[in-house]
């Protein structure tokens, strides 16, 4: 009767030590799993997913037009642009096909922009990856993105991809 007993305490001891190993596998597991988001979200690993394509190119010539600047694309066009997207869900985004990354830049510089010392001329064209329904739900809702940069004379157009790839920002350098 003694032994059985010290069986079963040992064998309660043993779950308990089950119990408490399985707690910490779903901590790692999830610690993992985190780093790896935050990585996809550096730019530090390559994404690939379904998402969408926006092309954003400088309005036709108006003779009437005093200022050149009143139908050129320029990098606040690029950055609500990449800003919904980024509200809207995309877990990785690409400027003509440079990736953007935490630190990443952008500046007009007439009618071009640089792109994390990169220089990219119109058009301009914005790839995210993430849900395509919702990504271009938001780009076009009324009122919003594609509303204000049509109202300032910007060609615009969205495509969705059923599946792209966007290498790391290691990878361009």
């Amino acid at each position: 009767m003694e032994l059985q007993e010290k069986l079963y305490a040992l064998q309660n001891e043993l779950k308990d030590y089950e119990t408490e190993l399985s707690k910490k596998e779903d901590v790692y597991f999830n610690l993992v799993e985190d780093v790896n988001k935050y990585r996809m979200f550096l730019g530090e690993v390559d994404v690939k997913g379904p998402g969408l394509t926006v092309k954003l190119e400088d309005g036709a010539y108006d003779p009437k037009e005093d200022n050149v600047n009143n139908y050129l694309v320029h990098e606040h066009h690029v950055f609500k642009v990449i800003n919904e997207l980024y509200i809207a869900g995309a877990t990785a985004i690409s400027i003509n096909g440079k990736r953007i990354s935490a630190d990443s830049y952008i500046v007009c510089n007439g009618p071009v922009i640089t792109v994390d010392g990169e220089q990219f001329p119109a058009p301009f064209v914005i790839s995210a990856i993430g849900d395509s329904e919702v990504l271009e739900s938001a780009i076009n809702i009324t009122g919003g993105v594609k509303d204000q940069i049509v109202n300032d004379n910007i060609i615009f157009s969205i495509e969705k991809i059923n599946q792209m790839v966007m290498e790391s920002v290691i990878n361009e350098i």
